[in-house]
């Protein structure tokens, strides 16, 4: 028991730092354009740098925690997260930038595929209950760096707040990633990467992992069109202030550990599809409402609420639907090219959505697309067929 709960200590301190470091980006956002006069592309640029590099490492990673172990994986990936942060003190250009956060970006692909798999391997008969609790560390990392960044940068600078991040990403996280112990389950394999591949060909021509890596795929774009566009559409929009507009991802960030908890948990008992439905469906009515039914703070507060509680949920649940289909053996390979899908979803999202409101000079048409999508997924989850967990 008390080996489990290290590696769940573990991995909900590397996804706290991890994600609180990609939401610090957007924290630290204005300081470093005033200082370093970057554009909005420019600043964007160094955003896509990590997001890309950590899409793309991600699927490399997943194989190799297959091959190779995660503990040994996460240890070799890992100081690239906090020397890449460490970096970003000293960036000077949107170059530099794009380099140092890319850097941060690589380090991170072994903040969430590995760790899925880590804690799922410490409590398999429980595994989306856990997964949950690991989301927990995700919301808690922008929640409580949400609050914290704005007074340290009046004390010691955005330059100064990188330089802190990455030195306690360095010094926290690796002695617990080395302490960790890695459960067997199964015997791994001992075949070569390449010998992996080969035999992981028969599952790209498998239906039900297109029908729920796209499933997910479109669950994440629908749930970064709230992530990107709540404040300007609560302060270009419907007229209201921005800090009360900023507040939403609070509420969002927060509201989401009721949602990583409970649903979660009820996965467990009634199955990963039905939860998913509900998951998603929660999702498409939080984003339905933010776009016919938001006219005043309160009321896109309430549906930023409702949406709030889908994010919470929607990681865990397609992380644990991936051990439904498939056994433990292609568990990590697959989750890595699911997060390749995710990625995808995620990096459409935020240009789609944008273009969609500037055609018609509202967000409200952007939210309902999001809607529509996120029904879309239910439709290719209720076709996904899975195994009894």
């Amino acid at each position: 028991m008390q080996r489990r709960f290290m590696i769940l200590i573990a991995c909900f301190s590397i996804a706290f730092m991890a994600y609180g470091v990609r939401y610090t980006f957007s924290m630290l956002l204005p300081e470093m354009m005033s200082e370093l006069n970057l554009t909005n592309a420019q600043a964007g640029l160094i955003y896509t740098s990590f997001l890309t590099l950590y899409t793309l490492t991600s699927v490399f990673v997943g194989f190799l925690i297959d091959v190779k172990g995660i503990k040994k994986v996460v240890l070799a990936f890992l100081p690239l997260l906090g020397i890449g942060t460490g970096l970003m003190s000293i960036t000077f250009s949107d170059w530099s930038g794009a380099i140092f956060f890319g850097i941060a970006g690589i380090g991170a692909s072994v903040c969430w595929t590995p760790l899925v798999v880590w804690v799922q391997k410490a409590y398999p008969s429980r595994r989306g209950s856990f997964l949950g609790v690991l989301q927990l560390g995700c919301n808690m990392g922008f929640g409580v760096l949400g609050l914290t960044i704005p007074l340290m940068t009046s004390y010691i600078g955005w330059r100064g707040c990188w330089a802190i991040l990455g030195v306690i990403s360095i010094v926290w996280l690796l002695p617990l990633a080395a302490i960790a112990h890695e459960p067997i389950i199964e015997s791994t394999s001992t075949k070569s990467l390449l010998k992996h591949i080969k035999s992981f060909k028969i599952v790209l021509k498998d239906k039900p992992f297109w029908l729920g890596g796209l499933s997910y795929m479109l669950a994440s774009f629908a749930i970064m069109i709230p992530m990107t566009f709540a404040k300007a559409y609560a302060n270009l929009e419907l007229g209201i202030s921005a800090a009360a507009a900023t507040a939403l991802f609070s509420i969002m960030g927060f509201i989401g550990i009721i949602g990583a908890l409970v649903i979660p948990i009820l996965s467990d008992k009634i199955g990963r599809k039905p939860s998913l439905i509900i998951c998603n469906s929660i999702m498409a009515l939080g984003l339905a409402g933010s776009a016919i039914a938001a006219s005043s703070f309160m009321d896109i507060a309430l549906w930023s609420a409702i949406i709030g509680i889908s994010y919470g949920a929607v990681w865990p649940l397609y992380a644990a639907l991936i051990k439904d289909l498939y056994g433990w053996s292609l568990v990590g390979s697959i989750t890595g090219l699911w997060t390749l899908l995710c990625g995808i979803g995620l990096l459409l999202s935020p240009p789609i959505g944008g273009l969609i409101a500037d055609i018609f000079s509202s967000y409200k048409p952007t939210y309902i697309m999001g809607c529509i999508i996120a029904l879309t997924s239910i439709a290719l989850a209720i076709t996904t067929k899975t195994k009894k967990t």
